[in-house]
This record gives C-alpha cells, sequence and structure tokens, in this order.
C-alpha cells in the first residue's frame, strides 16, 4: 500500500523545501507543527521556531527528548518591549540545555531573526525551521511578512526545510488603501512561494436526525452557519488536511488525508477512514464524463446532407485494404511469398561518383 502523502511530509521521506499550513479558527496547526518537530528530534535533526502565538514554556513541555536541539525565538512574552528594552535576550541551557531568544520589538523582526537563523543553521547539517503563525507579522507588513517567507525559502537545501502556519479566515491588514486592487492577497502569494500546501478542515459532526436522513434519502444537510461547533479542534477525533504537493519534477499531487491523536502522537489514515469522502481531483467521474458527453453538442445535427456511415458502410470501410498498404516482397534466396505477385516494378540504383560524398566535408558537391 502507497505512503500516504501526509506522513511522507512528516517523516521527510522526500524532500520539500517549504510546506505552508492553512489553517483556521475551527481547526489549528499547531498539531501538525508538534507532529513535525518531533518527528525531525527522533532523526536527530535541529528545530529552530519563531514563536509568535505561543509560549515557550507550553512549547517544550510537548517534546521529552532532545530538548538541546530546540532552538527558540520567542517574540510572544513581549513582543512590543513593554518589559525590556533590549531587542533582544539571550537564553542559554534553560529547560533542557536548548537556546532561548526573547524578540521585544516585533517591527523589527526580520532584522534580528534572519541572523539568528543564519548562525545556527551553520552549527547543524540537519535543521527543521518552524513559524506557529505569521499572522501577527502580518499585522506589521503583509509585504515584509512575504518577503521574510521567501527568505525563508531561500536557506531550505535538501536537510534544511521550513514549516509555517498561517490564519488564512484572517485577513491581514493593509495600511494604504490605494493598493488593495494593486497588490494580490497574502495569501495567494503564500501559496504560490510554498512546495506543499496544506488545508486543515475539521470533521462534521454527525447528529442521529442527518445520519438517519442520509441513510434513508442519501442527501446530507449542510451545517448551518457557525464559526465553531462542537467538534472544533478535537484533534482526538481528527481533523482532515487537503495537500497540494508540488514536486521538482513538475508533478502537481493532490491527496486528502486524515489525522487524529493517538497515545499522544499524531497518526495518519485515510480520510475514508474518518467518514470523509475521497476523490482524485486529477481525474473526471464517470458521471462527470457521461454528463460532459451529454452536453456535448453534436455538430452534424441539422444539415441538409448526411456525414454519418450506417453499419454496413463502416463494415465495407474497415474491410476495404487499399493498394498502397499492400507490402512489397522482394525475391529473398530465389523464394517469394505466396501472396506476392510475380509480376511487379523495382527501381533500382547505381550511385556514381559525384554521390561519394564526404563526411568530413559535407558541402564538398557545392559549387561555390
Amino acid at each position: 500500500m502507497a505512503q500516504l502523502c501526509l506522513d511522507q511530509l512528516l517523516s521527510n521521506r522526500k524532500t520539500s523545501s517549504l510546506i505552508l499550513i492553512n489553517d483556521s479558527i475551527r481547526f489549528s496547526a499547531l498539531p501538525l507543527l508538534y507532529e513535525f518537530s518531533q518527528r525531525a528530534l527522533d532523526t536527530d535533526q535541529q528545530i529552530i521556531t519563531l514563536l509568535t502565538e505561543t509560549s515557550p514554556t507550553a512549547w517544550l513541555q510537548t517534546f521529552n527528548n532532545n530538548k538541546n536541539k530546540i532552538h527558540i525565538i520567542d517574540a510572544f512574552s513581549d513582543p512590543l518591549g513593554w518589559e525590556l528594552d533590549s531587542p533582544i535576550i539571550y537564553e542559554k541551557d534553560t529547560q533542557g540545555g536548548g537556546s532561548l531568544v526573547r524578540l521585544t520589538r516585533l517591527p523589527d523582526f526580520e532584522r534580528h531573526v534572519l541572523p539568528l537563523l543564519m548562525d545556527w543553521i551553520k552549527k547543524a547539517p540537519a535543521t527543521l525551521i518552524m513559524v506557529d503563525s505569521l499572522t501577527p507579522l502580518t499585522r506589521i507588513s503583509s509585504h515584509r511578512t512575504y518577503q521574510f517567507v521567501k527568505a525563508l525559502e531561500s536557506l531550505t537545501t535538501e536537510t534544511i526545510r521550513a514549516v509555517v502556519g498561517y490564519h488564512a479566515d484572517i485577513r491581514p491588514m493593509i495600511d494604504n488603501k490605494t493598493m488593495i486592487h494593486q497588490l494580490p492577497p497574502l495569501s495567494d502569494s503564500l501559496n504560490r512561494l510554498a512546495s506543499v500546501v496544506m488545508t486543515l478542515e475539521q470533521l462534521k459532526a454527525p447528529t442521529a436526525q442527518t445520519e438517519t436522513q442520509a441513510r434513508l434519502t442519501g442527501f446530507v444537510a449542510q451545517d448551518t452557519f457557525s464559526y465553531l461547533h462542537t467538534t472544533s479542534n478535537q484533534v482526538t477525533r481528527g481533523g482532515v488536511a487537503k495537500i497540494e504537493w508540488r514536486r521538482k519534477s513538475g508533478k502537481v499531487i493532490y491527496e486528502t488525508n486524515g489525522f487524529l491523536l493517538d497515545n499522544g502522537r499524531l497518526v495518519v489514515v485515510p480520510a475514508s477512514q474518518l467518514g470523509v469522502q475521497e476523490q482524485d481531483e486529477n481525474e473526471e467521474s464517470d458521471d462527470d464524463e457521461k454528463n460532459n458527453k451529454t452536453d456535448t453538442p453534436d455538430p452534424t445535427a441539422n444539415l441538409s446532407f448526411n456525414l454519418s456511415l450506417t453499419d454496413e458502410q463502416r463494415k465495407t470501410k474497415e474491410n476495404l485494404v487499399l493498394p498502397y498498404l499492400k507490402a512489397q516482397q522482394v525475391e529473398i534466396d530465389g523464394s517469394t511469398s505466396s501472396s506476392t505477385s510475380s509480376s511487379g516494378g523495382a527501381i533500382y540504383y547505381e550511385p556514381d561518383a559525384a554521390d561519394d560524398f564526404d563526411d568530413e566535408d559535407p558541402d564538398d558537391d557545392l559549387d561555390i
């Protein structure tokens, strides 16, 4: 059985430079970010994490081993410098031997974050760069956020990859209203930049009424509009990840996978196991093909003459052997095929001196 795309990305079985996780208020990207980090630690990789919406203490409590390979840039505790005036505070050997840098001037995030990333990357051949959420950075500048992600993508190699989270349901703020129609949405720009785009969705909450209606009529009613449901962010129940993976060969893979939390670890399962219908987006279903054939107009209809063939005419056409399709067989060793006529024409050609071409001078016969 082929391995699911989400499991390949989590285990880093195949190279993927920049992974963008589009989440929403209904399902957060944090469970996947934790699993990406834990599997990287299991393979002895270094982790560099920029936390903008997550407490460093809560982040470190999730991991049990190799905490000395975790480097954290804390942009959550004091992003506006209300407590400390220094732009960065560097702490070593905190809660397991890792490094912790407190960023107290978030508006200057590129100037402080990128040098730290480059310094830590030089110390380890295999590194996973994590950003829990880009949304706080977009409130400062959407353009600078895009340039920052582009800089992260430029740092990736075969052994260095980046995983960033983005709240796709929150529209970034635009200071200059005249630029609204000139700039593309940030989400579209990030989707084009990433090699893997992952969109998270929650499972629909089944009820007795909807299940009975679906079983009797085959019709499933749509959920009423609401921001949150009782099943929102329930990782133990499961979630859905719609993946668009652009490979280096130019091939694009579309796949829908399910995942759930089991014994503290994220397990990837087929979407059908969670009750989600899977359909290959690269191929049309049989019903669509039938509808396309039915809806296609017939160009031979309503003509004053007939362009179609009857069954008898079509059979006669298929059995007709045209003269140029008869293969000529040359006599070999004094014998000929019984199907070949004894009479026939043949062409014999004897090259003369002028036809003796020289491979080193193919234009020797030209009188120049």
